[in-house]
């Protein structure tokens, strides 16, 4: 185990590396092949909304590679031409089908990162993820709609009650009562 965190010590800060990493079956050579690390950014969002004085978050119920549904924040990945913050909004209104004109970006709240193996990836590579959080508010009652083909099943409004109960993805409990100042 030990020969594994030291090459992942001598690769963190690099963006893309190639290896892969055999072990023959009697565990004494190393091998160094062709398993790349990739570096994304994203664009996600906690949406809320004021419905009778009551502060609502929208999560997406999301269907991961596991086949278990998973309460989530929308996010996406920035596309080259694009901002953090002009990506959100973009994005709140493809994947829920929420008109841009009822949105308004409060503040940014804070990065994420975190890595995965993509293992229904080519090669599986390792992705090392920044997400750029946003505070999003939602200025009509239109109902979202969400996009069954990127894997949403459903969407559902929760209290600031609420969420403290529900199991989400990353810790956004702790994000959205930490910021509940300016769900405004």
């Amino acid at each position: 185990m030990k020969i594994y965190a030291k090459i992942r010590l001598l690769f963190k800060r690099t963006w893309i590396i190639y290896f892969f990493i055999y072990i023959n079956s009697s565990l004494d050579r190393l091998e160094l092949t062709n398993m790349a690390k990739i570096y994304e950014k994203s664009s996600g969002w906690i949406v809320y909304r004021k419905k009778w004085n009551k502060v609502e978050v929208l999560l997406l119920k999301w269907l991961n590679s596991k086949n278990q549904e998973i309460y989530v924040i929308p996010k996406w990945h920035i596309e080259d031409w694009e901002v953090a913050k002009d990506t959100a909004v973009r994005e709140i209104s493809e994947e829920a089908w929420l008109e841009e004109s009822d949105l308004e970006v409060i503040k940014f709240i804070t990065k994420l990162n975190y890595t995965f193996t993509a293992w229904y990836l080519e090669n599986n590579p390792v992705i090392d993820k920044d997400v750029y959080l946003f505070l999003v508010k939602y200025n009509w009652d239109k109902l979202p709609v969400v996009q069954k083909e990127e894997r949403f099943v459903w969407y559902d409004w929760f209290s600031l009650e609420e969420i403290r109960k529900i199991k989400v993805m990353f810790d956004i409990q702790a994000i959205i009562w930490k910021n509940k100042t300016f769900f405004i």
